[in-house]
């Protein structure tokens, strides 16, 4: 192959390949997360994966085809044929735990000082929760199928707070 040839047919598949891992990425980017979304089968919460490559690979080419990778609801329901997937596909931002719990907290005060509990963000300091029985708990303590009951339940607490009481204990 002579360098006329090949050197353009090289920097055209690199662009395509470029053009490629980009939509991959964007897929990913866009659906990966834990989410909380209602079993229609039982009518109560459960925390569901998605099986991120699949999305992300078939999202090159098209939108992406999603499947579960883990339900909390398993267990229970073995045989489930995934009709869950429709409210993730009608709104992927909505069911993410982190979307959930940020609009739980925006505009919220400290049950303890009454500050801003500030943001719920990703990385960084988390509020936690002050349950009806006055303890306070951390979000790496509760379950995510619990999310949606305990937000019905319990007081927002900032991250100072529950830090000033985890010393004093």
């Amino acid at each position: 192959m002579t360098p006329v040839i090949g050197i353009p047919l090289a920097l055209v598949s690199l662009g395509l390949l470029g053009w490629a891992f980009w939509r991959a990425a964007r897929s990913y980017w866009k659906l990966h997360g834990r989410r909380i979304v209602t079993c229609p089968e039982t009518g109560l919460p459960a925390a569901v994966d998605l099986a991120m490559w699949r999305a992300a690979v078939t999202g090159v080419f098209k939108g992406s085809t999603l499947q579960l990778r883990d339900c909390s609801r398993w267990r229970e329901r073995a045989l489930c044929t995934q009709p869950c997937l429709r409210q993730i596909e009608a709104a992927p931002e909505e069911f993410l735990v982190l979307t959930i719990l940020s609009k739980w907290y925006r505009g919220r005060t400290c049950t303890c000082c009454g500050r801003s509990v500030g943001r719920f963000t990703r990385w960084g300091h988390k509020p936690c929760l002050m349950t009806p029985d006055l303890r306070m708990l951390e979000w790496k303590d509760i379950r995510t199928e619990d999310i949606p009951r305990m937000l019905a339940t319990h007081a927002p607490v900032c991250r100072t707070c529950l830090l000033a009481e985890t010393h004093t204990s």
